[in-house]
Formats: structure tokens, sequence, C-alpha cells
């Protein structure tokens, strides 16, 4: 299988969950997360911003900063993704792809976020291997390969693939570090 077969079966399977079943699938991934240690002890969290046809994570936003935690959500700027700090969510604005984004503030380098910062990772589908199957544009395979901070991939089990096809620099993930909301 190629990797756009691959993202091709991905999306069909996405596709599947309308608008309600991707809120609901989100509220149980962020309960899921909020009873992690990796939650608890996070002082910056680092989260994609919920576009159409992805697990709505906004209560995970929303919990980070009313808890206090340190939020970065990533922009992008050309070839590249950068995780900006933002106190509300309010300051995201459409930015590349129709992605909410914030539109000001300073980029954190991926290499500073430490041992304290929780990264969740989006994906159309992962690997039994543990190989992330993302969009095609490689941003958070680099952002993750300068990242040292601990992360865990949002993906329900359904997204579970076999044979997803790898390049060397694929984002993989340990059995431990996969978010799945129960699915």
């Amino acid at each position: 299988m190629t990797k756009a077969q691959a993202r091709a079966i991905a999306r069909a399977l996405w596709r599947q969950w309308d608008a309600a079943a991707l809120r609901d699938l989100g509220t149980r991934m962020a309960d899921e997360l909020f009873g992690l240690p990796l939650w608890k002890q996070a002082g910056t969290v680092f989260c994609f911003v919920p576009m159409p046809g992805e697990p709505d994570l906004t209560p995970v936003l929303e919990a980070a900063l009313a808890q206090g935690k340190r939020l970065l959500v990533p922009r992008v700027r050309g070839a590249r993704m950068e995780p900006v700090e933002i106190a509300r969510l309010d300051e995201l604005a459409p930015g590349a792809y129709g992605i909410r984004e914030p539109a000001g503030g300073t980029a954190a380098a991926p290499e500073t976020l430490g041992a304290d910062t929780l990264a969740l990772i989006p994906c159309l589908a992962a690997g039994p291997n543990g190989v992330r199957l993302g969009r095609g544009g490689g941003y958070y395979d680099r952002f993750l390969a300068h990242y040292k901070g601990k992360r865990l991939l949002v993906c329900p089990g359904a997204l579970r693939l076999a044979g997803v096809p790898a390049d060397p620099w694929d984002a993989r993930f340990a059995p431990g570090e996969f978010l799945t909301g129960g699915c």
C-alpha cells in the first residue's frame, strides 16, 4: 500500500464520523487524557486546534487554560510549524489551510520544550508498528524530530491500519503513546 492509498482509506474512515460523533470522541479523549499522570504533570501543553473532520479537543484547550498550564498551539509559517503560546481561545483566527492559529505571539523552538511539556499530535491513521500517517505536509514530523518532551498520538483504535507505509523520517509512537478515546 502507498501512503496515498493509506490516506484515502483513513479519510474514508474519518468521514464515517459526523460532527456530533467527533465532538463525542473529543470529549472521551479529553476524559481519558485528564486521568493520565502525563496530563497532571504537564506544565505546558502543545495541542493542535481541531479542524472539521478531527476529534474536537476544545475541552483540552479550555482545561489547559483553566488549570493554569502554558498552552501552545501550532502556527504554520511556510514549510514549518511553530508552537505559539496563547492565553485565550479567542486569539485564534483562520490561518494556513483554514486552520485556526494565533495571528501574533512569539514562537517557541521545539527543542526548548522539555520534560514538563505534553504534545498532542493529530494523525489520519497509524500502523500497528506505531508509524504515524499524517496529511502529507511533514509539519509534525519536522516538529517531532526536534521535540524532547512527552507526547501522545490522538488516534482512535479504528484508525490503526495494517500496512501503513513509512519513510525513515516518519514519527513512530510506542503502544503507551496513543490517546484513543476508548475507540
